[in-house]
């Protein structure tokens, strides 16, 4: 069983921030359920290092600046079932965009709306083996097509 060590920490120490560990045998909310990080089961950790395996899910958010209000940078981390850790923390919208454009799956996943609903759907589908819904033959290959959907889609968003 392969695990990763991670470092529960803000990057700017000045800023409010918070985590939450979502262990493999714990359910995970549906996207459209979540408005806020009380809505993600688990209670709230400490920071220094954690250890996170195959289906655990680590949810972080940081406020982007320590004294007024510019928003919250929120990054979601996994190891999928073959031992892969995935880390996400930005273009929610792209991703979203190559889920509905590869197809295949639940479209109870693609409701709600938000950074953290987002982060919650890329959650699920981590969880679910790297895009295991897709029309592929192995999880290697679903996740080589979202990475490539992905790539497909940036490369649209800059001609």
């Amino acid at each position: 069983m392969e695990s990763f060590s991670v470092s529960i920490s803000p990057v700017d120490g000045r800023c409010r921030y918070w985590a939450k560990l979502v262990r493999a045998n714990e359910h995970l909310p549906m996207p459209e359920t979540v408005q806020g990080a009380s809505d993600i089961c688990g209670s709230y950790l400490q920071l220094g290092d954690e250890e996170i395996m195959p289906g655990d899910v680590l949810f972080e958010g940081e406020a982007m600046h320590h004294r007024r209000s510019r928003g919250w940078l929120y990054t979601v981390s996994s190891v999928t079932p073959a031992g892969a850790l995935l880390v996400r923390n930005s273009k929610w919208s792209e991703f979203k965009s190559a889920m509905k454009s590869e197809g295949g799956f639940d479209p109870m996943l693609l409701r709600g709306s938000g950074d953290l609903a987002a982060c919650v759907r890329f959650a699920h589908i981590a969880r679910l083996g790297g895009l295991q819904n897709l029309r592929a033959r192995t999880e290697a290959a679903a996740a080589e097509l979202a990475v490539n959907a992905v790539i497909a889609l940036k490369k649209k968003g800059n001609e």
